[in-house]
């Protein structure tokens, strides 16, 4: 028995007028109909039925009560319908395109614990070439990492990537310099598709110094050009999570140059199809925010890696 067993019991009699009629109205014993009755009665401390003329009748607080049991059941019945609503919409495919630097690690882990956790739910990941777009047509979601977007798609702020400096960890080039005035000697690895011109920024004093290197290598993967600088090859803007972080990045393999100098940070955003979407893709993008590791927050956090560590 249920507390709206009892419920649909109180109401039954008020419409049927008697216990016989209400107990054929719901299919079921008299006697089951009694008790669910004087089990309510019981929970509430006070009577709710009253005998009269050999007919079992709701008294005034019954009849109170029954108005408050409809709208009970309503509501209940409006929650199970949203419940199986929401179910519906926590089954079916999600078509994620992903650009190629958030390809691996920490998109791989927490799309594979997000199914983890909704096992109806499928995930089809693509991975964009370097400057790609994804279709309009049958794109749910796409992760990007700069400043590009699709007139046809929502863009949404999601994290940020703060960049410095980075040389090999063990004499580097250049790791010494004291001032930007010499990093022009220095030999330079860039990353195809970005601006020519690099513009550092000293978060206490505010300086600002910008410079045009000619990189002696340039290369359109940042899993490549991190390989490059982590070799010795020359020096480069890397994401401070991926040379620092000992669980998400590579760390130990690279020093700072300039020690708390700072590169222009790259945008992390999530595009999603504009007007309604179903449950299941804001489950994502809600799961992607929680679960951003916390150096990609939008609020910058406190580093706990020294200067040339």
């Amino acid at each position: 028995m249920t507390d709206f067993d009892a419920l649909r019991a109180l109401i039954a009699v008020q419409e049927h007028g008697n216990l016989t009629a209400a107990a054929r109205a719901l299919e079921c014993p008299k006697s089951t109909l009694s008790r669910r009755l004087a089990a309510l009665e019981a929970a509430l401390g006070h009577p709710l039925t009253h005998q009269k003329s050999g007919r079992l009748l709701l008294n005034d607080a019954g009849s109170c009560y029954a108005g408050y049991g409809e709208r009970i059941l309503a509501l209940a019945e409006e929650a199970q319908r949203s419940v199986a609503s929401f179910s519906r919409e926590m089954r079916g495919e999600i078509r994620v395109w992903v650009d190629q630097p958030l390809a691996r690690g920490w998109a791989t882990r927490t799309f594979n614990d997000f199914l983890g956790r909704y096992s109806e739910i499928s995930l089809d990941v693509r991975v964009l070439p370097p400057g790609g777009l994804p279709a309009t047509d049958g794109t749910d979601l796409w992760l990007a990492c700069d400043g590009r977007r699709l007139s046809a798609l929502k863009r949404s702020p999601l994290g940020l990537w703060r960049r410095r400096l980075y040389a090999m960890a063990a004499d580097g080039p250049c790791r010494l310099l004291e001032d930007p005035g010499g990093l022009g000697d220095c030999p330079w690895i860039g990353l195809a598709g970005e601006s020519a011109q690099i513009e550092l920024r000293h978060p206490s004093s505010g300086a600002l110094w910008r410079l045009e290197p000619r990189p002696r290598l340039r290369v359109d993967s940042l899993e490549m050009l991190a390989d490059a600088i982590a070799r010795g090859y020359g020096i480069g803007v890397l994401p401070s999570w991926l040379a620092e972080c000992p669980r998400h990045g590579l760390r130990g393999q690279y020093a700072r140059v300039l020690g708390e100098w700072q590169a222009e940070p790259v945008e992390i955003s999530c595009h999603l199809p504009k007007g309604p979407r179903p449950r299941r893709l804001q489950v994502l993008v809600e799961y992607l925010h929680t679960h951003l590791p916390k150096r990609w927050a939008l609020e910058p956090v406190e580093s706990a890696i020294p200067a040339g560590a």
